[in-house]
């Protein structure tokens, strides 16, 4: 259905964002920028295909440097080694502004979800991601219930127990 509207937010604030057509299209981008633009405490998010474009990693970068713990959680194993590449390129960065990344080691982590303070979360299909935002058709659920983000947020510290932190120090002695 081409003309087909998400619902607006219920009581407890959960909705769902597709970008189906023109008119909804950057909404997710928006949404997820203002998010961490006002963010007071933390930024967790997790995604397979991280590729963010310049003003996403802008907006990571800044909170980071604000005292905002973002945190990025990847995989280390992929199914798409050009993908892990361009992700890896936009890490430095991030480490530098101070943001903490992980890379998930036991499987293909296929997750996309982020957790901004303790009460906003996304799960859904986008991947921070030029195509996500801007080409591939999505659908995200939005949600302000404090209950969705503290299950996210206990998954997302269960799934760093099984991750390695990429450090700046390591990150910059790296090779080729």
């Amino acid at each position: 259905e081409r003309r087909w509207q998400p619902a607006p937010p219920d009581e407890s604030g959960t909705y769902l964002v597709s970008n189906q057509n023109l008119r909804q299209l950057h909404r997710f981008r928006r949404l997820l920028k203002l998010r961490m633009r006002n963010a007071r405490r933390r930024i967790w998010l997790t995604t397979p295909y991280f590729m963010p474009d310049h003003a996403t990693q802008k907006a990571m970068a800044e909170a980071a440097r604000r005292g905002i713990d973002v945190c990025l959680l990847t995989p280390f194993k992929t199914d798409q080694r050009i993908a892990q590449w361009a992700a890896r390129a936009a890490y430095a960065k991030l480490l530098e502004a101070g943001a903490r990344i992980y890379e998930y080691r036991p499987r293909i982590l296929h997750a996309k979800t982020a957790v901004i303070d303790d009460d906003w979360c996304t799960i859904g299909t986008a991947n921070l991601n030029y195509r996500s935002f801007f080409v591939n058709y999505e659908l995200n659920l939005i949600s302000d219930c404090k209950a969705l983000a503290m299950t996210l947020t206990e998954i997302f510290e269960q799934d760093l127990e099984d991750s390695r932190e990429v450090t700046e120090r390591a990150w910059k002695r790296r090779g080729w």
